[in-house]
């Protein structure tokens, strides 16, 4: 029977799914160490973000046909050298769209209405004197800048226009007109984006072209009044610069649910600035989304090992398939 190696605590439906088709060696502590030990006679590995899955671990493992991420990033997986090896690797782009977008519009609602800072004034007794601070706004008309317009991007841009009313303006130069929703506006030019919206919400891949990409040349563009969420990539965003204008004021929150470096530093600017808020890249690690993403990631494997094709090879294209 194949092996199959499981590097995180899942639900036991994705391993019933699994232990249908293959043995499962099953390390749900994650450790880097025995992970590796575990390599030389697996056939697949369902992966998360914790271990980058380098050509040298794929090479100590001759039998690896199968890397199956539990979600839609890929970044921490060498893909050329994947490919290059005639290695699939999977993801579950469709599992985990409305939770991450549910998590988006909860920080936009978080930032906007300063609750954290309001809980904790509340909390010291300050409460006379915090209910008259004025500090939220309205989201109602305000306008939502979305910088990819893919599958979670449209949904952020959907809840928000029926929920808030806001104007949604989007850049995007990968998507055809066909796709956008009634109402949503599209910019062909990215930086009037950041110049215009109240709310500048980021959900791009981590790609050579998006690594550093929002800098000081974007964000600078953007109104002292207005706030960045990012739930896509850490090392899209300069975190220094988003903290410099946080202190300047001339911006007004940040709210990022990932990081540069993930887990974050001891003296992380960041983490220590007052207008941000900051959840453990945790978008998408509710409990029916972790179920959802287990089982797809789970199920990408059980297909390839009887035969059938995948749903979701991100190097498709890469391996002529």
């Amino acid at each position: 029977m194949k092996k199959v190696i499981v590097n995180e605590k899942v639900s036991p439906d994705a391993l019933n799914i699994l232990r249908k088709a293959a043995e499962v060696v099953y390390i749900p502590s994650g450790d880097h160490e025995e992970i590796k030990k575990a390599l030389h006679d697996i056939t697949a590995i369902m992966l998360d973000t914790t271990i980058k899955f380098t050509g040298e671990l794929m090479d100590s493992a001759p039998n690896l046909k199968v890397i199956s991420r539990t979600g839609t990033g890929v970044d921490n997986v060498d893909v050329p050298a994947a490919t290059e090896r005639g290695i699939l690797v999977l993801h579950t782009p469709d599992a985990n769209t409305v939770t991450v977008a549910e998590h988006t519009v909860a920080l936009i609602g978080a930032l906007t209405k300063h609750l954290l800072f309001l809980d904790s004034e509340t909390r010291k007794g300050k409460f006379k004197v915090a209910r008259r601070y004025y500090l939220p706004v309205d989201l109602d008309g305000k306008t939502l800048g979305i910088i990819g317009y893919g599958r979670i991007g449209k949904q952020v841009a959907r809840k928000c226009m029926a929920a808030f009313n806001m104007k949604v303006i989007i850049y995007d130069p990968y998507i055809s007109d066909d796709v956008i929703a009634p109402g949503v506006i599209r910019y062909s030019d990215e930086r009037k984006v950041y110049q215009e919206a109240d709310i500048v919400s980021l959900h791009v891949p981590m790609t050579d072209e998006t690594r550093n990409h929002v800098g000081e040349n974007l964000l600078s563009l953007m109104k002292p009044s207005a706030y960045l969420v990012n739930t896509a990539r850490g090392n899209i965003v300069d975190e220094a610069y988003v903290c410099k204008m946080l202190d300047e004021g001339r911006l007004a929150g940040a709210g990022f649910d990932v990081l540069a470096n993930e887990p974050p530093l001891d003296d992380e600017l960041f983490l220590k600035n007052p207008k941000t808020i900051v959840s453990p890249h945790s978008a998408a690690l509710t409990n029916e989304c972790t179920v959802r993403v287990a089982c797809e990631a789970a199920q990408g494997i059980v297909d390839y090992l009887e035969g059938r094709m995948p749903k979701s090879i991100f190097n498709r294209k890469g391996l002529n398939l």
